[in-house]
């Protein structure tokens, strides 16, 4: 059923007080100008006790971060790397980077492993990390999922592709979930052969689709609701609460699959499933607030780690979402942030502490944290730019922030500078991958200088090269990322579990 009415009382109401927005930030520092260091901690000056607002689009301090003290780095070693040949002539990959801050190649690309198919404008890759090192990356065009085994990451392997060709009901996979099985649910866009036909907007609905852990095809779940009819059903994002028992996915808009004529149309509207049984439950409608658009295009969802509460981004509507009553019969989600016109909200990650909520702003070049020490009213406190090169910012650059991955620890923010390429959407980047630190008690943000290229020397892993370790193959674009920890030696005697 369609849901997004009032819950009675609490924050659970979607008509409760107006979000909190960002206040005007002061202009950029001109070119050639000093760059102030971070504060962190206790020893924050004034300077960051103003509160510095997102939609002014101003940096807060980068700073030159090379005199801080590294602690004994204990974090993931590795990033992986989901990549498309720029020009779709050579094989897509997936590229396996040093992110070890310790080690002399820090940043270096160490290894990659070729999927011997190109034009699957490789996407997403699944956020949370599995127990058996598998990483599953899609391919938007193509509708393939591709299954590597990353247990150790420098060898490293394609186990498996799940083709999902005209025999299938569901095309364009999307976000990767873990189910309690071990099985993994796919969200799927675009029901197979869309084309963008007006009729189609509001009757073809994508899904759900269940795979094995070696990739393979359970089931298909299309997810129309008869309670929603008007609605675009087009899941794309996506969370998982396994306490709650609760799925979330985010309708974000008809158009990103191969066959589609004309611009992507977005959505305005969220799913809650059960976890166990992957039953769609409701759809819930996101409330317009005083712009009329910040519900457009719901995008990605992340729930806190210790609070029955998630948070939903839009990309088109430039906000952010928050309910705390998915698991109840009458969920409603409450717009509690807006960050502003033209935005494009991209990628999220919460904190392990639940304190910080870092996005991208693909449309304003940004890196933007949020404290939720007050979950219904948030507060901006940092805004990184991404148009201009970190070692020197006389230069500029496209920038374009979209895809991002946060570490355990969540001391540090893997960010790719490229969105997509597809019928209805095209939103490229500077095809970088950066690597940015978070203090984790002020929720500041500085890119980590150290992360360089290792054949250019700036700051910023460039895919726009001529070589890579499975050939000469030229430039790619970079977009799903994932921290990638070995797996540990096996105990005494004892023997792999059976995958399910």
């Amino acid at each position: 059923m369609t849901g997004g009415g009032n819950a009675s009382g609490g924050p659970s109401s979607a008509r409760a007080a107006a979000p909190r927005c960002a206040l005007p930030m002061p202009p950029d520092p001109a070119p050639g100008s000093a760059k102030p260091r971070p504060a962190s901690g206790a020893a924050a000056g004034p300077h960051w006790a103003v509160v510095l607002a997102i939609i002014g689009l101003a940096t807060l301090p980068l700073g030159c971060r090379r005199g801080r003290e590294a602690p004994l780095f204990t974090g993931e070693p590795y990033l992986a790397v989901w990549a498309g040949d720029a020009d779709r002539k050579s094989s897509d990959f997936l590229a396996i980077l040093d992110a070890d801050p310790t080690s002399a190649t820090y940043g270096k690309v160490l290894r990659t492993y070729p999927v011997r198919s190109r034009g699957n404008e490789p996407h997403n890759v699944n956020v949370e990390p599995r127990a058996d090192r598998r990483l599953f990356a899609g391919g938007l065009l193509t509708n393939r999922t591709f299954v590597f085994d990353l247990r150790q990451p420098l060898a490293g392997k394609l186990v498996a592709v799940d083709d999902a060709g005209p025999q299938r009901r569901l095309w364009g996979p999307h976000d990767f979930v873990s189910l309690p099985n071990g099985r993994v649910a796919v969200t799927c866009v675009d029901p197979a052969r869309y084309r963008g036909d007006p009729v189609e907007l509001v009757t073809a609905a994508g899904g759900l689709v269940e795979l094995t852990s070696d990739g393979q095809p359970v089931r298909e779940i299309p997810a129309p609701d008869p309670a929603a009819r008007g609605l675009i059903i087009a899941p794309a994002g996506a969370a998982a609460a396994l306490a709650l028992d609760r799925l979330i996915t985010t309708n974000r808009g008809h158009g990103y699959t191969a066959l589609t004529r004309g611009e992507a149309m977005p959505g305005i509207s969220v799913q809650v499933w059960r976890l166990e049984d992957l039953r769609l439950l409701k759809t819930v409608l996101l409330e317009a607030g005083a712009r009329g658009e910040e519900n457009l295009a719901p995008a990605t969802a992340r729930f806190l780690h210790r609070e029955p509460l998630v948070y939903v981004n839009t990309a088109q509507g430039g906000a952010l979402y928050a309910s705390d009553s998915v698991q109840t019969s009458v969920p409603a989600f409450r717009l509690v942030y807006d960050f502003g016109a033209d935005t494009l909200g991209g990628d999220a990650a919460v904190t392990p502490d639940d304190r910080w909520y870092v996005e991208t702003l693909t449309g304003r070049n940004r890196l933007v944290t949020l404290d939720l020490a007050d979950r219904w009213h948030p507060k901006p406190v940092a805004a990184l730019r991404f148009d201009r090169d970190p070692g020197d910012t006389n230069r500029a650059r496209a920038g374009g922030p979209s895809a991002l991955a946060m570490s355990a620890d969540g001391t540090r923010v893997a960010v790719a500078d490229y969105t997509m390429d597809v019928p209805g959407y095209q939103h490229d980047g500077d095809r970088r991958v950066y690597m940015v630190r978070l203090d984790p008690t002020t929720g500041h943000l500085w890119f980590d200088e150290g992360f360089r290229d290792e054949l250019t020397g700036e700051v910023g892993i460039d895919f726009n090269r001529a070589r890579w370790p499975h050939g000469d193959t030229g430039p790619a674009r970079p977009h799903g990322l994932a921290f990638v920890t070995p797996e540990p030696p096996p105990p005494e005697g004892g023997r792999p579990a059976a995958r399910p």
